[in-house]
């Protein structure tokens, strides 16, 4: 890999790290603290966090994590 590839894989890499971030946070504040196959959200890649933060903000209001969750 080039020097040019090598920053633009650092640089995306960052990214990725920064969404997983925002999208871990934006959960906690949900209450959620798991993904739906029980993972610890720190540990899931950003493709499952991504469709958590879906059903979270597709949910019915009044329902808790452990109502539609299971």
């Amino acid at each position: 890999m080039n020097k040019k590839g090598a920053i633009y894989m650092a640089e995306l890499i960052k990214r990725i790290e920064q969404r997983k971030t925002l999208l871990i946070e934006a959960l906690l504040a949900k209450g959620v603290y798991k993904t739906s196959d029980e993972r610890h959200l720190y540990d899931a890649p950003l493709k499952v966090l991504e469709d958590e933060y879906k059903i979270v903000i597709n949910r019915p209001n009044n329902e808790t994590p452990s109502e539609w969750m299971t």
